[in-house]
């Protein structure tokens, strides 16, 4: 009530009366109260990312243990920036501009902590976590492209090296962030180019500092007194209220289940607590030790002698040093240790010091120092042997060497090939991986000296490429790879077909003809031909066909060519594997080649040649004496007479390519024998002679250069001796104009 009152008369005042002295003081000093008993709101950020792009929204919320209805004002950049009922303040649109600095406050609490958010107006950013992360922490990162724009082929990384694994979606996850993960980051990714974000500094924080394990007395304690160890931390001021646990060890064991106390408690010290102590600290998934610290009871016989070895567990890889450390837990003065290897009984080492261990040292263990191995300590009493411990020197596997069962590279369909992977050195077990084209094949474990081996099934070409194995036997070298080998796939011939470049299976004398094998699936067939079963050769004397690849060349088909061909197409893995594809049989025919084009013009021209010899015969014996000095004026006709043309008819072959003499008649007007007579055709056959046989039914000359004959067009009226030389077939008549006679001229 006191204090209400006191709040309602500030509210109350005047505003330029000053208050009484005693009265100022008493608000003063309930104002630091207040401050003090204060617990200050936290204030969040969603999305929970410390930089966003502009135009962007967040909403920010101010958390307190006060209850509602009280108004809560926000501070932007230490300014005054809203004042609100509500607990939460949503920024819509955010501007470029610098940093932003956000704070809250509640009536009766101070100010949060403040957040910072930064404003991004580049293509891509890395947005890291607003709060302070620490060690365990979950961590997040995501690289977040312009207004949500797809990213491919995001890549992260820490002080410009990339970070594990290679291939990771838009966030980084750290399941467990620790110290070594701080770092400036930065992500790329590929959204019309490829792009980089502005580097991010995250901090991993240490949630507690490394603790250290101290005794409450001072000096080596005596056997019976009491002993008190004290496991000493400090947390981070932010997790003030982390509850962490603590463990104690004592030679490496530990000392019961975890403590929540600091101290560990030895009620009455013997020489069995002596030794190597240090205590672990935890709290979820951190872990942290201390120092040893070494204690030592004085004045107690040797007993309770331990072997310890280094590395942990007794595995040590070949060439890396080995510590054997022998070590009492009861005993005083001078103690003599020796070592001893289970197949000998004279010790390695004998030594003798005022201490509770010794180390026997191995600089570069080989394979030859796996064994068993006890140390024996003694102050003057019997010697008391300690445990034995196994030693295994482990060989890091060499790099294998990969084999195949097949006698080559090859390995034709159906087949099942035997993949070989063997290291010549290193301990088992050895895992060996199979790879094909990079891709993972299976896996062999052996537990002893030998090969991995893996049965490959052969169905397919795809089985064909580079095959590669890997062996790993979990030492700290890692996998090593033998050298690709490839294997090739032959597939057996098959489905062989053949066909003819034309339909249907005639084929005429001296036409081209190809003919085609071809396989429905084989791997670099060779192909043989068959003609009517025979293999193919010169046919009868004949041209023979040309073969190349699977195709048969006929460059002029002749009738010897015709008959069944048959393809056969094979390929082979060796020697002793060979496959074949027979076709089906392909009957050809060849067709003497008789063009009717040929003889009928022939034989037209050889009558006509005829008819021409026997006018000119005519002419000779009928006309030629009264034919001498007349002079012709033909009526109605031009003296200028043009050369006679043979009408347009059909072109035939050269007479030569039908075996018959190269002659050409050429034809002209000459004078008929009466100027009298009637219409009449003048014609000269004009024979020129290619070679020296004449024509038959021709006249032996002096100069047989041409020979004439004439027709002549007698009147509409012909006399009896004419018309009697041209008479129609018996039954019919012609007309005027188609009847000639021959007439003589020479």
């Amino acid at each position: 009530m006191q204090r209400g009152a006191c709040f309602a008369a500030v509210r109350q005042q005047a505003p330029f009366t000053a208050p009484r002295m005693p009265g100022r003081a008493a608000l003063l000093v309930l104002a630091l109260g207040l401050a003090a008993t204060a617990q200050k709101p936290t204030l969040t950020l969603d999305p929970p990312w410390s930089t966003v792009f502009r135009g962007e929204s967040v909403t920010l919320t101010c958390s307190t243990s006060h209850p509602p209805g009280r108004r809560f004002t926000w501070y932007h950049n230490d300014k005054f920036f809203r004042s609100t009922e509500e607990n939460s303040l949503r920024i819509e649109n955010i501007k470029m501009g610098a940093p932003c600095r956000y704070q809250c406050e509640a009536p009766g609490s101070g100010r949060s902590d403040p957040v910072q958010l930064t404003i991004s107006n580049d293509w891509l950013i890395l947005q890291a976590p607003y709060y302070a992360v620490f060690e365990g922490d979950q961590l997040r990162l995501r690289c977040y492209g312009w207004r949500g724009a797809k990213v491919s082929g995001i890549s992260y990384y820490r002080d410009g090296a990339k970070v594990e694994p290679s291939h990771v979606n838009s966030e980084l996850f750290i399941k467990q962030a620790k110290t070594r993960d701080s770092g400036r980051y930065h992500c790329t990714g590929s959204i019309v180019t490829k792009v980089r974000s502005p580097k991010v500094s995250i901090s991993v924080q240490e949630l507690f500092s490394s603790p250290v394990l101290r005794a409450a007395h001072s000096g080596d304690p005596i056997e019976g007194s009491p002993v008190t160890l004290s496991c000493v931390t400090q947390l981070n001021p932010q997790k003030s209220d982390t509850l962490l646990q603590r463990f104690f060890y004592k030679d490496s064991r530990a000392l019961g289940e975890a403590w929540s106390s600091p101290d560990y408690h030895i009620p009455v010290a013997g020489l069995q607590d002596s030794g190597s102590y240090h205590c672990e600290v935890q709290f979820s998934s951190v872990w942290k030790q201390s120092p040893k610290l070494k204690i030592a009871v004085k004045r107690i016989p040797v007993s309770r002698v331990s072997l310890e070895v280094q590395p942990l567990r007794g595995q040590v890889t070949e060439g890396e040093r080995l510590v054997l450390n022998c070590s009492v837990s009861m005993g005083t003065g001078p103690i003599t240790f020796s070592w001893y290897r289970e197949d000998s009984n004279q010790s390695l080492r004998t030594e003798t010091r005022s201490s509770q261990r010794m180390v026997y040292e191995i600089p570069a263990a080989t394979e030859t120092d796996t064994g068993e191995y006890y140390c024996m300590a003694s102050n003057g009493n019997a010697p008391a042997p300690s445990p034995r411990v196994k030693v295994a020197v482990k060989v890091p596997v060499s790099p294998p060497r990969l084999t195949v069962s097949t006698a080559s590279a090859w390995a034709t369909i159906g087949d099942v090939v035997e993949i070989r992977c063997e290291s010549p050195r290193g301990s088992a077990p050895i895992l060996y991986r199979f790879h094909h084209e990079g891709a993972a094949l299976g896996n062999r474990t052996v537990s002893s000296r030998g090969p991995g081996s893996l049965a490959l099934n052969v169905t397919s070409e795809r089985d064909a490429g580079t095959y590669s194995c890997e062996a790993d036997n979990g030492m700290a070298s890692g996998p090593q790879h033998s050298d690709p080998f490839h294997l090739s796939v032959l597939v057996p011939v098959s489905g062989a077909t053949i066909a003819a470049d034309r339909m249907g299976p005639e084929v005429m004398a001296g036409e081209s003809l190809n003919l085609s094998c071809l396989v429905e699936s084989g791997t670099a067939p060779l192909f043989k031909w068959l003609h009517n079963a025979q293999e193919l050769a010169a046919i009868s004397g004949l041209g023979p066909p040309t073969a190349v690849g699977n195709t048969l060349y006929f460059g002029s088909v002749q009738l010897g060519h015709g008959g069944n061909y048959q393809c056969i197409a094979s390929n082979q893995l060796s020697p002793q594997r060979v496959f074949q594809a027979r076709s089906e049989i392909l009957a050809i025919t060849v067709i003497e080649h008789v063009s009717s084009q040929v003889v009928v013009p022939v034989t037209v021209s050889f009558l006509f040649l005829l008819m021409g010899v026997t006018a000119a015969l005519v002419f000779y014996f009928k006309c030629w004496k009264k034919a001498e000095g007349m002079v012709f004026n033909a009526q109605g006709r031009d003296t200028q007479l043009p050369a006679q043309h043979e009408p347009p008819g059909q072109r035939l072959p050269p007479p030569g390519s039908l075996g018959l003499h190269a002659e050409e008649p050429s034809y002209g007007n000459v004078c008929p024998l009466e100027p009298e007579s009637g219409e009449v055709e003048y014609t000269v056959v004009n024979i020129k002679k290619r070679s020296g046989d004449k024509p038959k039914g021709t006249l032996p000359r002096d100069n047989e250069e041409y020979y004439v004959s004439y027709s002549v067009l007698p009147d509409p009226k012909p006399t009896s001796e004419s018309a009697a030389g041209a008479r129609a077939p018996e039954g019919k008549s012609l007309p005027d104009s188609d009847l000639y006679e021959n007439v003589p001229h020479l």
